[in-house]
């Protein structure tokens, strides 16, 4: 494994444009920060630093620190299967009503109709940490077709946003069922935590277990689905979601010795995409050799994760939701008269430290390292901002270069996490 940072250089070198001088407050991940003109006087002036993870861990400390048992999902616990009942319900202030005409949900700021349904046939929960509301109905039994709702304003993985009332992610499918007495009802859709809703039951369409997974944060569409081998009486499937609700696993279950082996795999409810477990950070497959399958996170690490295959035999592998090496990251960024390099540093001076939590192999992130010393030129108008990015640890990503020393030597812009980028500073 290899731990690594980069904050791109300019062309010419001189001239990043991962190091810029702003007012603004606020930049969202897809988007740089608007340039802004350096005076002397300026109070508002930040400076924005674009870090990147281009090793092959993530870095920095973990957004959830909950470990434990991986656990079943929550069936939705809601559920008409005619057209003439009604029910009403509350929650936080948002309710929903089921009627013969039309099913509604409203509250401030939500009015949603979700419409009448010919069978009657619907289920509905609220998610665990009640930021959402799903619904699920049937124009003839068998059919379904679900739809999630941000009850506040959400922010998915890409960094694109749902507003509040709106319809967050949406899907459908079918399951096998000939009559009533087989249709599908509220034990075949669950929410995997708070971060998607599960859908599963027999294929329609011959033999085989159809699954769905609808991820409300993932990127749109934002839905996953498969359809898995059946193996009546000699394979069943756990489905089990991680401490911190990211991930979806799907455990194979040998019910006897001559079952076929399977393999275990998981979904992420970030992505909405199947992931590959890996260990020490080499993809590897786990396969079931049991009934009694498990999962448990005992560590956000390496190698943090347990894995029950089913006869009691273990493997671990790297826990899929945060394996981080390291601390936090520090931004820093300081400036010099540019004419002084790069034979020698003049004059020093620092602008200031900013920290960043975790940053996953291969993301990016703009991070606001305000002023702390002004921008006083001290009659040279031809400043250089430097910039570095180091794990707080000192030793995963050391910092470069330290320009407060007596005597420090010539900035390392040839460093992969060191950049620089000339400004003016005008009177």
């Amino acid at each position: 494994m290899a731990a690594k940072l980069r904050i791109q250089d300019g062309n010419p070198i001189w001239l990043s444009a991962s190091i810029v001088p702003s007012k603004d407050l606020v930049v969202s991940p897809n988007s740089s920060p608007t340039l802004a003109t350096v005076k002397v006087g300026s109070a508002d002036v930040f400076v924005y630093v674009k870090v990147e993870n281009t090793g092959t861990v993530d870095l920095g400390g973990c957004t959830c620190t909950a470990t434990g048992a991986w656990t079943a999902p929550t069936a939705f616990a809601n559920f008409l299967g005619n057209t003439t009942a009604t029910q009403t319900q509350t929650q936080a202030g948002v309710t929903f009503s089921a009627a013969p005409i039309n099913d509604s949900l409203s509250g401030a700021g939500i009015n949603v109709s979700f419409g009448s349904v010919a069978t009657g046939r619907r289920a509905w929960a609220w998610s665990p940490d009640g930021r959402y509301f799903a619904y699920v109905a049937s124009p003839n039994g068998s059919d379904w077709s679900l739809t999630v709702v941000a009850l506040q304003p959400i922010t998915r993985s890409n960094g694109t946003t749902v507003a509040k009332g709106q319809t967050a992610v949406s899907g459908n499918g079918i399951f096998a069922g000939m009559n009533a007495a087989s249709w599908w009802n509220n034990g075949n859709f669950s929410w995997a935590g708070s971060h998607a809703v599960l859908a599963h039951g027999i294929y329609a369409g011959g033999p085989g277990l159809s699954l769905a997974l609808m991820c409300p944060e993932a990127p749109s569409p934002g839905s996953w689905g498969d359809l898995m081998p059946s193996f009546p009486g000699q394979v069943d499937w756990a489905f089990l979601v991680s401490p911190c609700g990211t991930m979806v696993a799907f455990a194979p279950k040998r019910l006897n010795a001559t079952a076929p082996p399977q393999d275990f795999f998981q979904v992420s409810t970030a992505k909405a995409t199947t992931t590959t477990f890996r260990k020490n950070n080499a993809s590897t497959s786990v396969s079931s050799t049991g009934a009694n399958v498990s999962i448990t996170t005992t560590a956000h690490a390496a190698n943090g994760v347990t894995i029950g295959t089913g006869n009691g035999t273990t493997t671990t592998v790297d826990d899929p939701e945060c394996t981080v090496v390291g601390g936090g990251i520090t931004v820093r960024v300081d400036r010099v008269k540019a004419s002084t390099l790069p034979t020698a540093n003049l004059g020093v001076l620092a602008v200031g430290t900013a920290t960043l939590g975790i940053l996953k192999v291969g993301a990016s992130a703009w991070v606001q390292v305000p002023n702390q010393n002004g921008w006083a030129n001290q009659s040279e108008t031809h400043w250089c901002l430097l910039a570095q990015a180091y794990t707080a640890d000192g030793t995963t990503v050391p910092r470069a270069w330290n320009g407060q020393a007596a005597s420090p030597p010539a900035f390392p812009v040839a460093l992969e996490n060191c950049a620089q980028r000339n400004i003016q500073i005008n009177p």
